[in-house]
Order: structure tokens, then sequence, then C-alpha cells
């Protein structure tokens, strides 16, 4: 008996895609909105196809930075492959999500299955700040002497496929055509390998928490007292003693179970002053949780429902000007930067801030100081373009400095295809960023895939007709990224030009691709 997805679970999958984007590690890509325009043609060649049938398309992965000098595998699913496995995820995630600890136990605070209308997926009221409040709670209620702080390491990407699998099969039985389903695109993805889930999927997320699970239970059953938020586990102990206790038990129960390890830089027992002070910093003023804590009360006070929302700051009324001055952003950006080893979480929060503020003050001392700004590139790019008040003159001087870090084989930027990918990603979104007589050769000499595409758009961006028609005739020979990136780059051309190519080809292109050119017609890049 074949498997088709509803209708309900692949709409809401695409509202997913286009709310919330398929993954909170690359760029957003355009396709969405091309799927979308032509979403029953694309839907219904999504239900023809049997689940347990389906043929993974090719993804995109590459290494991203998670600390100044750690890395982790990060992949992008085909946009269909993405709607394949969300919709999979969201017609069966309460099953899932019934298998694990009840949400009411305070105990597990990551990614809790909550869909709503809007493409949400998980719980906004399970976080990582309810993590935090949940470990100050522990400490109140059970008065430990110590606190086990345990990391796994590579937890998303040294997953067992065949754990996976067992997990898959105990919470929907043995034979369940979604386990199925679902047991083969992971399968795909990993390839050759035997471990691994796409990290950066919220669809990912929920299948890792199942899989996880087991180690919950068995905890629980040992009468550990912990709370955990993804693979970061807090145990709360009367002594040293019952902390080592926890702490080989877990270390045991990941090796056997999970063929998983420990972080051994991350993973120690302390003390619970110094989980105060560390963890939960209690003792200090500027840490991030009191800073977002007092930047959420301002919000609320000046009557902000949309905590991500742009906030003009001159509109405001003085006494709240000086509310947002005290907060001292740029001067924390400053401290961070004078440190060795910057806070990232501190720093993201600064650039979305600055952002939400239209804050062009900190755009010199970030790029005087870009070095220390590469592990968290996406948020500094991102909140480049979230300056809509930089006139074009502007843009188009900061343009040149981008293309000067990324040539810049001294820079630690140029040297990872993730941030060349970030640093093109202005090119290719608005042509008043302005280097465009520097896109040819940026493309000819390009490293990645990732960077190509960026600078392929940035050329259809700034109207580079003859580029795209002198290699019309490539088309075929192109990756599957490229020629969607090309297919809507071309549609700069002339219109009747644009739309005869398209006539002409249409038959070799693929129903994404054919709903790209669709869009692209009626939404031409330039």
């Amino acid at each position: 008996m074949p498997l088709t997805l509803s209708d309900s679970a692949l709409d809401w999958s695409l509202k997913h895609g286009l709310t919330w984007g398929d993954t909170d590690i690359f760029p957003a890509i355009f396709e969405f909105e091309a799927i979308s325009d032509d979403w029953k043609n694309v839907k219904v060649s999504i239900q023809t196809t049997d689940m347990l049938d389906w043929k993974v398309r090719p993804y995109r992965r590459c290494l991203v930075p998670k600390h100044r000098f750690g890395f982790r595998v990060s992949t992008q699913l085909d946009p269909l492959d993405f709607l394949v496995f969300t919709a999979l995820i969201r017609e069966i995630g309460e099953k899932l999500e019934a298998c694990r600890i009840p949400v009411a136990d305070n105990i597990v605070h990551s990614y809790r299955f909550a869909p709503d209308a809007d493409g949400r997926m998980f719980s906004d009221k399970s976080t990582y700040r309810s993590f935090q409040k949940a470990s100050r709670d522990a400490c109140d209620t059970y008065n430990p002497s110590h606190v086990v702080i345990a990391d796994i390491a590579d937890f998303f990407p040294r997953l067992y496929t065949h754990r996976i699998d067992n997990a898959l099969d105990s919470a929907l039985e043995i034979g369940h055509m979604h386990s199925k389903a679902l047991k083969q695109l992971i399968g795909h993805w990993a390839g050759a390998y035997s471990y691994g889930i796409p990290v950066g999927s919220a669809a990912s997320r929920l299948v890792a928490e199942i899989t996880i699970s087991d180690i919950d239970q068995l905890l629980l059953s040992e009468g550990a007292r912990y709370v955990r938020y993804s693979d970061d586990f807090r145990f709360f102990c009367k002594s040293e003693g019952e902390a080592y206790k926890y702490l080989t038990l877990i270390a045991r129960a990941l090796i056997e179970n999970h063929g998983l390890t420990l972080q051994q830089n991350k993973t120690k027992i302390i003390s619970i002053d110094v989980f105060r002070t560390k963890y939960l910093r209690e003792n200090e003023k500027r840490e991030i949780e009191t800073l977002s804590e007092r930047f959420y009360e301002l919000l609320a006070e000046i009557g902000i429902e949309d905590t991500y929302g742009e906030i003009d700051y001159h509109a405001l009324l003085p006494e709240y000007q000086d509310a947002i001055d005290q907060l001292n952003l740029e001067g924390i950006l400053q401290e961070q930067i004078d440190e060795e080893e910057p806070d990232l979480s501190l720093l993201k929060f600064l650039l979305r801030r600055l952002a939400q503020l239209g804050d062009t003050d900190a755009i010199d001392l970030i790029f005087d100081n870009f070095g220390k700004f590469v592990p968290v590139v996406r948020e500094t790019i991102e909140y480049l373009l979230h300056l809509e008040t930089l006139p074009a003159a502007k843009k188009a001087i900061l343009g040149e400095r981008l293309i000067g870090i990324y040539r810049d084989e001294k820079s630690t930027a140029s040297h990872l295809e993730y941030s060349r990918m970030y640093l093109l990603r202005p090119f290719a979104l608005d042509c008043d960023w302005n280097s465009d007589d520097q896109y040819v050769r940026i493309f000819n000499d390009s490293l990645d895939e990732l960077s190509s595409r960026e600078i392929l758009l940035a050329m259809g961006r700034s109207k580079k007709d003859f580029w795209f028609r002198g290699r019309k005739q490539n088309l075929q020979g192109m990756t599957a990224w490229m020629r969607r990136a090309f297919i809507y780059g071309a549609s700069c051309l002339p219109r009747d030009e644009y739309k005869h190519w398209i006539r002409g080809v249409e038959g070799q292109l693929d129903g994404v691709e054919r709903a790209v050119a669709h869009w692209a017609r009626k939404n031409p890049i330039a």
C-alpha cells in the first residue's frame, strides 16, 4: 500500500519553510517563493509519488564555524526533500512527542513538538530560557552541593542511523510506513556512513530528541535529578561522589547505547556556587540573560509586541531612547571584541538588537575587527542587510570592503566556503552594494558552488544579460542548485528572449525548475 502525504501536512510544511525557513544556518532560498507560486502542480507531483519510493535530490553541505576554532558539518536539503521530510514529521509528530518525557515534568526543554497555524514546529515555552529557569529552580528545590555539566560531542553528526531506526520503530511500531519512509530518507542522506542526520532542519531536531529519549528514561529510572536542553545535561547532586556516579552513568549509557561521547572540555563537576556564578551568572550584571530580559522589558513598556521586528529609535519618546542608550549595546560589543574569546551568544544577541534599532554606528567597529565576527558571519551579514537607512553610496563602499575580505588570503573569512557565501550574500539580494564590475571575475575564480550561486544571482540582479545569454546552452551541465539559480538569474534577459528560451528548454526542466521559471517570468530578478 503506497504512502501519500496529506494536503494539510504538505501545506503546513510549505508554510513552515516560507515563514521560518528551511534551516537556521544557511541563507533563505528563493525556491520556496517559486514553489508557493506553483504549489498546486508541485504538490500534485509530490502526492503522486509513493513516499516509500521517494528519491532524494542533491543537498548542500559544508563546514560551518561553531566557535572560533571549532566547526560542524551542516546540511541544506533540496527544497522538495525538505517539504517531504517536514510533512512526514508533521503527520507523526504527536506520536513522537508522546514518547518523550512529559513537558510538565520540567526536565527536557528542547524542541517540544507543538505546531501552530503559522508553521512554527516547536513550543515557544520550552526554550533555552526555560532551561535556565529550571536550572535555577532545581538549585533552590534540591539544594545540591555539586552540579554535573555534561555535553554530548557532535550530537547530530554522530547519531547512529540504526539507533534512529530503532527509536522510530519503537515510537511508531515496527513496519509503520512513516517510519520506513523516514528511515530511507535519513539513510540516503547518511550515504556510505552509518551515522548522522541533517544539521539545521527543524524536523531533524525532533528525530534527534526521540532517538536520545532512552537516555532520559534511564536517568529517571536511576533517580537522577537533572534538566536537559538538546545535548546539554545538568545533574544536581548532594555530594561530589553522587555527581561522579551520574557522570559515569550517562557516559556509559551514551557509549553503549549510541556510540556517543561527552565533550571533554565542556564536561565537568563543579560546586553549586561556581554553577550559580558561571552558568546562571546570578552575580553578573552584563551577561546575556540580564541584558536580554531588560531589552524585552523595554519593548513591553514601549508597547512593541514583535520582539524581532524593526524599532524606529528616532520615533521613540526621549525616556525610551535614554533607556536603550543605557543598555550600551555598542560598548558591550567593543568589550567582546577586546576579549580573546568573545561570547558568541552575546555577539549574536547584540547584532540582532543593533539591526532592529537600525544602528549604523557599529559598522566600522565590525569591519575593523572582522576576524572576530567570522564565527557569527551569518548574523553579521544579516545585521548589514537590515540597515535600510544606509544610502546606496555607503552600501557600495561597504560592498568593496566585503569583496576585499573575500579576496584577502590573510583574512580568516576567506578560507571557509560558508563565510565566503555570506560575504557575497548582499550582492545577490540588492544591487546597491554595487561591485558589479568584479562579479564575472569572482564567478570565474570561485572556489566553491556556495559562493558561485550567490555571485550568479548578483549578476542577474545587476542585469548582466550578456553573461546569461552566452551560457544558456550550458544549463544542463550545471548542478541542480546552480541550474535553479541560473534560471532565476537569467530573468534579467529581455522578457521575450527569456520567454522563448524557457519554452525551448521547458521539457528538460524538473517540476521545481519549471516553478522557478514561471515565477521568475512574473518576478524577474532585475
